[in-house]
């Protein structure tokens, strides 16, 4: 926590975790730290559960990142942890082309073939970064089961899938025991890719124990790094949306409105910080969200991390600033800090345009002066005032 925050919000969070320290039991279970995946997750008991399990340790820095694909690589490392990392007897001969003995998970892929749980690829490739599709997962689990007997039904439980699909028999009897039962919509999309968290849920309903007790969660406390936030939102500069609010980012939190706060969300995630800025699809109340839908601008002024006295000093590289183009409605724009820069700075911002008369909107690198910054807050502050 920096000293130029509010001195009644640092003193909030000592308050806050001198309570938790005081409510939580001397022998209860600390969680896995994962920063990015509290007990409010709805895989937060899985996740839990595969990394007691030693089946995942995560990334770097205590980070889980549960939207991020798994490739095939990942999950032949996750079914070996998962069998208790069996001594494998390794060839001095690939039996991949494209799987090196010096790659990484070359063991854990080596066991995978020799389990007859994968065959690879007809040209003799394994493809261990492309990120596993469904109906490849329901093949390996089903391989690595044993490839129990079961009846596959004469009708598809799923409408996007044919009694002729080639993974039909291991889709349906992954279907049978609980560990998929599709989406919402009567689908099983065999050829989506599958997130940590969803595979998460998948290994614990195959593998895991119903009596299973996830433990207390602590949040991790140490500080972060904005250098990885600003590589990601640098490589999105030049995006140009395709048509009005119709656009990779609203894409991705099935939205339809004014995208700048989607667009600092959406680089917050894809760095590993998830839940260091709020997730809304709607940026404050001027622009009309539904009733009872929360904001982005609502979020960050309940968790009192916000610094409505702006000053060049306060701007750090991965901060948050809301700007205010003196139309009379207020704040109306959200950006991340690249630099400071004269009387003001250079940010990171969606859902704008170039400045230069182009009506093109997209994703740009701007300099912005002072006199239009209305606010701003530090992520690592939102981060800590939440959790």
């Amino acid at each position: 926590m920096k000293t130029k925050r509010s001195t009644r919000f640092a003193i909030a969070i000592t308050v806050m975790a001198t309570a938790i320290v005081g409510v939580a039991p001397a022998a209860s279970a600390a969680s896995p730290g994962f920063r990015d995946v509290s007990n409010q997750y709805q895989f937060y008991r899985e996740i839990s559960w595969m990394s007691e399990k030693g089946i995942t340790t995560g990334y770097a820095g205590n980070w889980f990142r549960p939207e991020w694909e798994v490739s095939r690589e990942a999950f032949a490392a996750f079914l070996y942890r998962e069998a208790g990392r069996p001594s494998v007897s390794l060839p001095s001969r690939s039996p991949f082309k494209d799987v090196s003995t010096k790659d990484q998970f070359y063991k854990e892929i080596v066991w995978l073939e020799s389990k007859g749980i994968t065959t690879g690829w007809s040209d003799g490739t394994f493809r261990p970064e492309l990120a596993i599709d469904r109906n490849a997962m329901a093949a390996f689990l089903y391989r690595y089961k044993g490839k129990p007997s079961f009846k596959a039904p004469s009708s598809s439980p799923f409408k996007d899938l044919r009694t002729s699909s080639k993974f039909y028999k291991e889709i349906t009897w992954l279907r049978s025991t609980g560990i998929t039962t599709g989406y919402a919509d009567g689908t099983f999309r065999p050829y989506g890719n599958t997130s940590r968290a969803a595979t998460a849920a998948f290994l614990f309903r195959g593998f895991g124990s119903s009596s299973y007790k996830a433990p207390a969660y602590e949040a991790p406390r140490s500080s972060w790094n904005a250098s990885s936030v600003l590589s990601v939102a640098r490589s999105q500069v030049g995006y140009k949306e395709p048509s009005w609010r119709n656009n990779k980012y609203n894409d991705w939190i099935d939205g339809n409105s004014a995208w700048c706060q989607v667009y600092v969300g959406w680089v917050f995630w894809q760095a590993g910080y998830p839940e260091y800025v709020p997730l809304e699809e709607y940026y404050d109340k001027g622009f009309n969200p539904p009733s009872g839908r929360t904001t982005f601008v609502d979020e960050a002024q309940a968790a009192g991390v916000v610094d409505w006295n702006v000053s060049l000093s306060d701007l750090d590289p991965g901060d948050v600033v809301l700007i205010n183009w003196g139309d009379g409605q207020g704040v109306s724009h959200a950006a991340i800090v690249d630099r400071v820069s004269g009387n003001g700075a250079w940010f990171y911002e969606g859902n704008t345009t170039s400045g230069t008369g182009s009506s093109d909107r997209g994703v740009f690198h701007r300099w912005r002066p002072l006199s239009v910054l209305d606010a701003v807050f530090e992520p690592q502050d939102y981060y800590d005032a939440t959790h």
